[in-house]
């Protein structure tokens, strides 16, 4: 046997995700710390001709739209295996949800024209709710700072989600420590 055939290779999978009841109630989705939960349903190798890919997509499509339900979706991912593929799909779905709710914490301040300080959770996207005067205000308000990120608010200034999205994704690599000239290493 050759060795070379052991290496897992970069590949597209296709996964067929179902994001129904990822909340279960407002107080769950307003929780700190809880990010929804986007289940797997299924998920495989895309195939290598093109002719194979097309109808394996056909398949997929189809099965997805027979069960008509909105909370499925077929996706195309980049990954090393199935349950790499998997894990990706719900990290990115997590990330999503994080940024909603840390631009739904600054825009609560933002719609009154105030400025200020707020702090975010880096694991949810989530704020106290508060806005202070300063970093530091902040920074000593948190029962735990060194899980937040304090950013400024200024109604001069608005964060998109998308924004939102890249700024997490930088905290946590920044926070677990795997950063090495500007790059996450952990991926």
């Amino acid at each position: 046997m050759n060795t070379g055939d052991l290496v897992k290779r970069r590949a597209q999978y296709l996964v067929i995700a179902d994001d129904r009841d990822a909340f279960t109630t407002r107080e769950e989705h307003s929780r700190a710390d809880r990010l929804p939960e986007r289940r797997v349903v299924h998920v495989e190798r895309q195939a290598d001709h093109p002719d194979e890919r097309q109808a394996q997509w056909d398949e997929l499509s189809g099965s997805v739209l027979e069960a008509g339900s909105e909370s499925l979706s077929l996706l195309t991912v980049s990954a090393d295996s199935q349950a790499h593929a998997a894990a990706i799909v719900r990290h990115q779905y997590a990330v999503h949800h994080a940024a909603v709710r840390m631009v739904e914490a600054i825009d609560s301040h933002t719609e009154r024209g105030v400025h200020g300080w707020v702090a975010i959770r880096i694991a949810d996207g989530g704020s106290d709710g508060e806005l202070y005067g300063d970093y530091e205000e902040a920074f000593a308000a948190q029962e735990r700072p060194e899980e937040c990120t304090y950013v400024p608010v200024s109604p001069a200034y608005a964060w998109t989600p998308r924004m939102c999205e890249e700024y997490l994704e930088g905290m946590t690599h920044l926070r677990h420590g795997c950063m090495v000239y500007g790059r996450p290493t952990c991926r």
